[in-house]
Parts: structure tokens; sequence; C-alpha cells
């Protein structure tokens, strides 16, 4: 009899810790499972995070800070259609927000339509005037077209707004480039690289716009200066061995080569 007793005592026992568990679990709040979601994408757990997500918006259904943070998470898989759906959620409870559109945005250029992007970036602003960063990414979308002087202009509004907008320089040095205005493209690296010298793709568009000028010598130091940051960059190994090569200096365009090839550069 004391036997079963105790087996009885320890079921008991096993049920209540059950109880206890699920009721902690219930307990949970919207908040608590959207911040798990954030810990999750930060340590790179996709899947995991979307489960969070998804679990904060069914406590919460207008949880738009949620839907947000699933949308970042299914762009970083390039689930780009999962994650406009996300974002038109955002957008449908937050229409005031301009980070929404812009995110939109981001994923419909990942897709190739500009125009819908266009009009998304436009949108926040609209909302935001002053914000650079929808300007930015509408001369992203532009260049994707093969529009460089619009592109320029998009640029150029943000540089306005913040005359230290490093990557605002960049990209209106890119769209120069693009427009086969190697010098004014050269000017605006050099602004960008004056505002953050440790940009790398900044050095690299420098060397690209000084090796079309035929500027080996100069572009060489451009594709240094890009390795001395990150000296991983197999493209920059590789376009300096093409000025090394230029100049007659072939057996540093050899090693330059073989060094981009070590890297794994395949183009």
């Amino acid at each position: 009899m004391e036997g079963f007793d105790l087996m009885r005592l320890i079921q008991i026992t096993f049920i209540l810790l059950l109880v206890l568990m699920t009721s902690a679990q219930c307990q949970q709040t919207a908040e608590d499972w959207f911040n798990k979601g954030e810990v999750l994408y930060n340590q790179s757990k996709y899947d995991e995070a979307i489960q969070a997500y998804d679990k904060a918006i069914q406590l919460k259904p207008d949880d738009a800070a949620a839907y947000n943070g699933k949308g970042i998470v299914l762009k970083h898989q390039g689930k780009y259609d999962e994650a406009i759906q996300a974002e038109d959620k955002v957008i449908q409870l937050r229409p005031d927000l301009p980070e929404a559109y812009v995110n939109k945005g981001v994923d419909l250029s990942n897709q190739g339509r500009y125009d819908d992007a266009i009009q998304a970036y436009d949108k926040a602003i609209e909302i935001n005037p002053q914000d650079t960063d929808p300007l930015i990414n509408k001369g992203y979308a532009l260049e994707g077209q093969g529009k460089h002087d619009e592109a320029i202009k998009a640029f150029d509004k943000a540089i306005e707004i913040n005359p230290q907008d490093a990557e605002a320089w960049s990209n209106k040095g890119g769209a120069l480039n693009g427009l086969g205005k190697y010098d004014e493209a050269l000017k605006a690296y050099d602004k960008a690289i004056e505002i953050n010298p440790q940009l790398s793709d900044v050095w690299y568009n420098k060397g690209v716009a000084l090796k079309n000028q035929g500027k080996f010598d100069e572009a060489i130091q451009a594709y240094n200066k890009v390795i001395e940051i990150n000296p991983q960059d197999a493209e920059a190994w590789y376009k300096k061995g093409i000025c090394l090569k230029s100049i007659g200096r072939t057996t540093e365009a050899d090693s330059s080569f073989a060094k981009a090839k070590e890297l794994g550069y395949t183009g």
C-alpha cells in the first residue's frame, strides 16, 4: 500500500510540474516573444526567430514591431515576397512609419521591381523629407534602371540634407562613374573617403574609376588601400593584378592573380 501511495505522489508531482510549466509559458507576453525573436535574429537563428515573432503576433495581432522583425528576417533569408507581406502589414498598422516603406522598397529592389520600390521610397520621403535613407535607396533603384542622372539628383538631395553622409557621396560617385564622368566621380569618392577613410568599397570604386582613366599607378594605390582594410578581398587583388600587368610589372601581377585565386576569385 505504501508503494502505491509513493507512485501516486510521484504522478501527482509530475502533473503539477507540467501545469506549472504550461502556466509559465502562457504568462509569456507578446513583448517576451518579440524580445526572444530579436535575440534569435542576432544569433542568425532565422527560422526560430520567425517562430518567436509569430508567437508575439498570435498574442498581439496588432504588433507592428513583430511584423517588422519578421520581415527583416525573411529578407535575410531571401524570401522577398513573404517579407513584403509582413511589411505591408506593418504599413497597414503604422502608415506613418517611413522605415516600413524603406524596408519594402529594399525588398522590391532585390526583386528588380524598381518602379514599385521607388513608389515606396517616395512615400517614406513624403512622411519624413529630412531622412536620407529613402533618398539614397531611391538612388540605388534609379541606378538599377540605368537612370544615372536621376540617381545623382537623389544622392545630391541626401547630401544637401547631410553633407557628412559618406554613403551618399560614394553612391553619387558610382552614378557619375556610370556616366563616364570619372573626374567628378573621383571627387565624390574622395569626399566619402574624407568622411570615412575605412570604407573599402569606396576605395575599390575609386580604383575602378582610375583604372578606367588609364591611371594604373594611382589605381594600384587605391586597391592596396582596399587590401589593407580587407586582406580577403579577392576582387581587389585581381583588379590590382590587371593594373600591374598593364604597366609591365608581370611578376607582381602574377602574384596578385595567384592571391585572388587563393581567395576564391573566379571572375
